[in-house]
Formats: C-alpha cells, structure tokens, sequence
C-alpha cells in the first residue's frame, strides 16, 4: 500500500486533478454537438493519463537530488520506491504511450499519434540527462508550454475536427498565454533550489521582479483572450437562449478566477522578498489551474447541450 501512495506522490495527484480539463476543452470547442464525439476518445484520454503521469514520473526521478532540499515528501517518494522499480514503471508507460499513439494513428488520427509521440519526447527531454531542457535557460520553459500546454488541447481537437477555426487558435493561445504565467510562480518558487543545482529557468534568465511581471501580463492577456474566444463560439454555431446562459454565466466565472488569480500575482510581485513570496503562494497553483480551466470547459459542454 505504501509503494501505491508513493506512485501517487511522484505522479503529482494536485497537479493531475486539473490536467483533464486540458485536452476535454479541445474536444468540446471543436464539436458543434454531442453527436461530433466518437469512442475513440476513451484512448485517446488514457494516452493522455498515461503521458502526464509519465512526465510527472521522469521529473521526480531526475530531480531527486534538487527535491531533496525542499520538496521532500517527492525525493523521499523517490527513495521508497527505488530507481529500479521507477526505472520499470517508466518503460512500462513508454510501451504503453507508444502502443497507443500506434493504434490512433492506424485508426485515422495519425496526427494525434505523431503528436503523443514527440510529447513524451519533449517531456523526457526536459527532465533527463544529458538534454536535461529545464536548465538551459530561455529553453527551459519550452517544454511545458508546447508539451503540457499546447500539445493537449490541439490533440483534443483533432480528435473531433480535421480543421482548426478562428475562435479555436484565440482560445489556444491565450490558454497557453495563461497556463504559462501562472505556472511562472512555481517556476520562482524553485529559484534557490534550481540554482544550487545549476539549473536555470526562466526565473533566472529574467530575474525574479520580471517573470512575476511576465506572469501577471500572461495571465491576464491570455485569460482574456480565451473569454473572447469562447464567445466567440456563439456566433458560428446554432445555439439557443439557454446554451448562451448557461456558458455565459460559467465563462464569467471563470473570467472572475482568472482576474483572482491575476491580482494575486501582482500581489505577490510587490512583496519584498519575493522568494519567500513565491514559496508560500505556489501551493495555490493547483487551485489556480483547477478554477480558471474547469468551469471554461463546462461553458463549453453548455453550448452543446440541446436544452
């Protein structure tokens, strides 16, 4: 039982609760109704799992040394379990990333399989030696924004239209844009860790006074601009009065959250030592992803509903 609870630590339980949210807004805003959607979702959303937890799994793994010094609980999740057992799971879930993005691309989605594939290499790219892409500086941050951010939400799309629309590259950007300059704060809060380690991210090509002002202008612009898009969705596809209630009132709260979330980045960014500042605001990430991401994707199932 302990050997599971430490697999659920190396695969970051917080992180992953607002994870499925990313590829599903993709699914939801390429479909004009229910009927758009296919069975194959159910792999592709497995693959997706398997490939988050997979990237979660690699970054422990390699980062055990720099956890140790603060993030214990993962470094000792690490240890419990073993370089050899984590080796294993870590090929079993290649195998299985690989066996699935095979069967998509036979069954039609060949783009979606080509995509999983060079995801687990960007996701293993980042965290492994000897690329090692995290501590290279104005790279480092690449990874996560094509690899978590980007690559989920186009693949979710794919798998219902062949076809990207106008609203659906607004959304896609600014979701990127957004996710991003929130994901900026647990960036900084690993600012003397990743150091000591001679790793430099972002916060330290930049400086601290700056990527918490690149996050705030992220956030707020890329928040903004998936407000837009998904508004814009009303105006291309047949909806009724009660569609364009029900997503509007959940596309305003999410707009609320993102504006909370925004001000609490700039809030953070006029502490006076904004190291500290980062450590104790970063636990708020998962509830930052969770508020801004969930309630945009059930303003997108509401326009689909045919009250």
């Amino acid at each position: 039982m302990s050997k599971i609870k430490d697999f659920i630590t190396i695969s970051r339980l917080k992180i992953l609760i607002a994870t499925p949210a990313l590829p599903l807004l993709g699914v939801f805003l390429a479909a004009d109704s229910f009927s758009d959607l296919n069975i194959y979702l159910i792999p592709f959303m497995i693959l997706y799992f398997i490939s988050i937890i997979y990237a979660c799994n690699v970054n422990c793994y390699y980062d055990r040394d720099l956890d140790i010094k603060y993030k214990v609980h993962l470094a000792n999740a690490v240890d419990s379990l073993g370089k050899m057992t984590i080796r294993i799971i870590l090929i079993i879930e290649t195998v299985a990333i690989v066996f699935l993005s095979i069967y998509l691309m036979l069954i039609g989605f060949v783009v979606v399989g080509i995509i999983s594939i060079i995801g687990w290499v960007v996701s293993t790219s980042y965290s492994a030696l000897p690329v090692r892409i995290k501590k290279r500086g104005y790279l480092s941050a690449i990874p996560i924004i094509i690899g978590l951010f980007a690559f989920p939400f186009i693949n979710g799309w794919l798998m219902v239209s062949n076809t990207f629309n106008i609203f659906g590259i607004i959304v896609l950007v600014g979701y990127i844009l957004m996710n991003e300059g929130l994901n900026l704060v647990n960036t900084a809060e690993d600012y003397e860790e990743d150091r000591s380690e001679g790793i430099r991210t972002w916060a330290h090509v930049f400086g601290l006074k700056n990527t918490f002002r690149m996050a705030f202008i992220f956030t707020f612009i890329g928040g903004a601009c998936c407000i837009i898009g998904l508004f814009m969705k009303f105006f291309l596809i047949p909806v009724y009065l009660y569609n364009i209630a029900f997503s509007s009132a959940f596309i305003i709260i999410s707009g609320t959250f993102i504006l909370k979330s925004t001000i609490d980045i700039y809030k953070i960014s006029k502490e006076g030592d904004l190291k500290k500042a980062a450590k104790e605001n970063a636990s708020k990430l998962p509830f930052w992803f969770a508020s801004t991401r969930y309630p945009m994707l059930i303003a997108a199932i509401c326009m689909l509903i045919p009250f």
